[in-house]
């Protein structure tokens, strides 16, 4: 039996200028059919079918034959597609913004996947046999907050956004990380924050990406939203933040097959809560990421996002800096 990775759906954004990727598993033949051209594989565990980039533009429609069934997928766009990556301040809803829902706008050109999460009883509205889901004025108090700014911004250049939605709150950097690629010598510690006992279940090496990152790999991706940190605020796992994020940074790459894909690195807000130095020196290799690291932006947020709680709610100024951040 041959399948097609659930993210290929009607309504898909593929990402513009870059390699389109068609994948899946299973044992069998595959035919894929796009753009006037006809591409074939023989799928062994694992398949994938790759065409050449294309430009801005839709609707266009696929054709899938996996062993014999056909398939067809419409309502396709080529435009930039997101990934939004980290814990619970990129998981935070709109919802929880507490504003009137008459202020929340659709847009057409903005649609959202979500990959399947661990978290037993979630909120989340959407999983991956959702799709692909266009924004609407009903829907948006369950998009992401940063989500929502962020594409209803980069929509008004007229191409189409689409949103992975990719995060699990409290969750540690180790876990988005390959198993072989956390257990590297340079990356143990001794001393780790709480959250890694407190939330064991996806908070082991690697656990993430096996069950969340690993689904999407090697969709072409214009750049990750990366906001994340608050659960390695331990001292030892902070002097060596910026370690973790070499490693995610280089290893995704390598994983999506694009050495230059962009990460913009959502710096974490002041918290008093947590006026500790492990906070602190989170918040310093993060500043440090975009000095050090290749294709690496950083996104301050102390200065317009609320200190006295860990999840600050205004989200709206924040997203209008990551928009500048990935325009400039």
């Amino acid at each position: 039996m041959v399948t097609l990775n659930p993210i290929f759906a009607n309504g898909m954004v593929m990402q513009a200028g870059k390699s389109v990727r068609v994948f899946g598993k299973g044992e069998g033949g595959v035919t894929v059919e796009f753009l006037g051209k006809t591409k074939n594989a023989l799928a062994k565990g694992e398949w994938l079918i790759e065409f050449e980039p294309q430009n801005y533009g839709g609707p266009f429609t696929m054709s899938i034959i996996l062993d014999g069934e056909k398939r067809i997928i419409d309502d396709i766009y080529f435009g930039d597609v997101y990934l939004l990556g980290g814990q619970s301040n990129m998981q935070f809803k709109m919802w929880e913004r507490r504003e009137p829902s008459d202020v929340y706008e659709g847009n057409e050109s903005v649609r959202l996947f979500t990959v399947d999460r661990m978290e037993e009883n979630t909120e989340e509205r959407w999983g991956a046999n959702d799709g692909w889901v266009t924004l609407t004025k009903e829907n948006a108090k369950d998009f992401s907050a940063i989500g929502y700014y962020v594409s209803s911004e980069l929509a008004k250049n007229g191409h189409r956004v689409g949103l992975i939605a990719c995060y699990q709150g409290a969750s540690v950097i180790q876990s988005w990380l390959k198993k072989e690629v956390a257990q590297r010598p340079e990356l143990q510690v001794e001393n780790k924050f709480a959250d890694h006992e407190w939330f064991p279940i996806w908070n082991g090496d690697g656990v993430l990406y096996d069950f969340m990152l690993s689904k999407i790999i090697p969709y072409s991706i214009s750049s990750v939203l990366w906001y994340q940190g608050e659960s390695n605020a331990s001292i030892d796992e902070a002097r060596i933040y910026l370690r973790f994020l070499d490693a995610l940074t280089s290893s995704w790459r390598e994983d999506f097959m694009d050495e230059d894909l962009e990460f913009i690195i959502i710096q974490l807000a002041d918290y008093i809560e947590r006026n500790t130095e492990g906070w602190h020196l989170v918040q310093e290799a993060q500043m440090k990421a975009q000095d050090e690291l290749k294709n690496v932006k950083t996104v301050v947020c102390r200065d317009v996002c609320e200190n006295d709680d860990i999840h600050p709610r205004s989200k709206k100024e924040l997203s209008l800096r990551i928009v500048n951040a990935l325009l400039s």
